[in-house]
């Protein structure tokens, strides 16, 4: 009985490493959002609308990529930059470079292999995609870069940031 029983429970911790993906496809939850993973490779802005869509992490399919103000959500240590900031680039209504862009969105200091410093996840040396067009220049979209806490634009063609896809939290 004792073998079946342990053997019952490494089956189920099996299903759920499978499923949750372990420690290389864990996903976070932070102020109801859940996070995937980061993707491995950098990609251009299409690509990453459709890793985002073809996801399947952590036992669901319904992943997006997320708007810069989700996005934003994930800068830490960066208050010019960080959701509420004096950085003014927001999901709908200030997404242009030309109008709604200021220096304040630029701000903190640079560090390089910084160890996720501005990033609730981790993140560093990276920028990530989001899903907000640059209304100033339609063939940009807005990023978030974990190396200084920026919000900047990137031409959508070039393969200069990563994605992490987002979903409600249930």
């Amino acid at each position: 009985m004792k073998i079946f029983s342990v053997s019952f429970v490494v089956f189920i911790v099996l299903i759920f490493v499978v499923s949750c993906g372990g420690n290389d496809d864990s996903c976070t939850t932070i102020e109801g959002k859940m996070w995937s993973p980061i993707s491995s490779t950098y990609v251009d802005w299409g690509t990453a609308i459709d890793y985002c869509e073809d996801l399947k992490a952590c036992g669901y399919s319904d992943w997006i990529m997320p708007n810069i103000n989700e996005l934003r959500t994930l800068i830490q240590n960066c208050p010019e930059t960080e959701t509420g900031g004096p950085c003014s680039i927001s999901y709908p209504d200030h997404l242009s470079s030309g109008d709604d862009w200021t220096p304040d969105c630029y701000h903190c200091e640079s560090i390089i292999h910084n160890g996720g410093y501005y990033s609730k996840l981790g993140d560093d040396l990276t920028s990530l995609w989001s899903s907000s067009t640059n209304t100033w220049t339609l063939f940009d979209a807005w990023c978030v870069d974990f190396i200084d806490g920026a919000v900047k634009d990137n031409d959508k063609s070039y393969r200069r940031a990563k994605v992490r896809c987002v979903r409600n939290a249930e």
